[in-house]
């Protein structure tokens, strides 16, 4: 087999024969649509590099935790994005005991109004159950220390039978992990529709 020569323009191995016809260039710089050619896989590579959904996120991130009071200042479809968006991360990373026992517990209220806003009723009325096995007839404190007072606690010994609120939040963990309403499909359809997600489009080339 010949080896490959470089072409003299760009420097793209081409073979012999090609050379010979082309006066050693490839076929893109013979043709004179080797620019252009670089340039699309350039927008190519900035595209999938560039993801305006994930920028939005570590925006709204930024600003929800640049101070204590940043939450306050965010506008209602920020927050209920942001409430639902943590939601999901944290139970799919460990649950709604995980929820509930973290600082992201104190979001509970907009992330049930976020769900009802998105439509996403199923995953609403797991929340809610949630809620219920924990908290009772309460209302899932916002002081993250009194969250972990009113919440009922595991058994020391971790020989122990698990007890039953333990095994339903299981299950609830199971069925939301099925995504029964779509929520990412829904979450992005948000972003868009209301517009915050705008600011962050690259305008087509």
């Amino acid at each position: 087999m010949s080896e490959k020569l470089p072409c003299k323009s760009c420097g793209a191995l081409i073979l012999p024969t090609t050379a010979l016809r082309t006066d050693g260039l490839c076929m893109p710089c013979k043709q004179g649509n080797r620019e252009s050619l670089e340039k699309s896989k350039e927008r190519s590579r900035q595209q999938r590099a560039y993801d305006p959904q994930r920028a939005h996120w570590h925006h709204l991130v930024d600003r929800a935790h640049a101070s204590e009071q940043a939450f306050a200042s965010l506008t209602q479809e920020e927050k209920l994005y942001y409430a639902v968006s943590v939601l999901e991360g944290e139970v799919y990373n460990g649950g709604m005991h995980q929820f509930f026992s973290n600082s992201s517990g104190a979001l509970y209220n907009e992330a049930v109004e976020g769900l009802k806003e998105l439509g996403a009723t199923q995953a609403l009325a797991l929340l809610q159950r949630a809620a219920q096995v924990l908290f009772g007839n309460n209302q899932p404190p916002v002081d993250r220390h009194e969250r972990w007072q009113a919440m009922p606690l595991y058994p020391e010994d971790e020989m122990a039978t698990l007890p039953d609120w333990s095994i339903e939040l299981e299950e609830i963990d199971r069925a939301y992990w099925m995504d029964p309403d779509g929520l990412s499909e829904k979450l992005e359809a948000y972003l868009k529709n209301t517009g915050l997600l705008k600011p962050f489009e690259k305008p087509a080339n």
